[in-house]
């Protein structure tokens, strides 16, 4: 019974050491580029995994911490942060919600992959499967329940996968990737058109 067990703390040991492997792995990946712009296909499946819609746009990041995230087809959305504050606009609506970065990071993971405070990433654990990195999160009440990132050869982000707590499934396939963009001054501030309601949580 004494070596049952020994075996089974041997196996957690080893599976938690593999787990913070993979995290530290991952980080390293992602902060071999401060800079990353990509155009994006989204293909969006249901619970039971039947397609539902697809979607398109661009997507650009900064480090530390700075977003944008437009989704131009079939309808226009857009999510920037500026570091410390997250913009939501949604035009068909004309409405704009904004939230802080730190509340925003547990609904939208990509503001993860933009981020550089290695704290943050204690709040999930992180593994491989294949040639994936799939993190999950530790917090049930987070909307995703798990990603997963995928790279090229030249280790830049081509695919990733994002599961939502309710089972809905989409998946992101990136083109025309470039990780030294030259971002023009403001590119990460976000004013909101004259006219649109505007829902401030800060």
């Amino acid at each position: 019974m004494k070596k049952l067990a020994t075996l089974g703390l041997l196996l957690l040991s080893v599976s938690s050491a593999a787990l913070a492997d993979a995290r530290a792995d991952l980080q390293k990946k992602l902060a071999t580029f401060e800079r990353f712009s990509a155009s994006f296909s989204q293909q969006v499946f249901d619970e039971q995994g039947k397609p539902m819609q697809s979607a398109g746009g661009t997507m650009e990041l900064s480090r530390p911490d700075r977003f944008r995230w437009h989704t131009q087809v079939p309808d226009e959305s857009l999510i920037v942060s500026n570091g410390t504050d997250v913009w939501m606009f949604d035009p068909f609506v004309e409405q704009v919600t904004i939230v802080p970065l730190a509340e925003a990071v547990l609904n939208t993971p990509f503001l993860l992959i933009a981020g550089s405070d290695g704290r943050r990433w204690q709040q999930y654990d992180v593994s491989r499967q294949g040639d994936a990195y799939v993190v999950k999160s530790r917090n049930a009440a987070e909307l995703i329940k798990e990603f997963s990132l995928t790279f090229d050869r030249q280790n830049r982000i081509k695919r990733f996968v994002v599961v939502e707590s309710g089972g809905q499934r989409s998946e992101f396939r990136l083109s025309e990737v470039d990780t030294a963009p030259a971002f023009q001054a403001g590119r990460f501030q976000f004013t909101p058109p004259a006219g649109v309601m505007i829902d401030d949580q800060r």
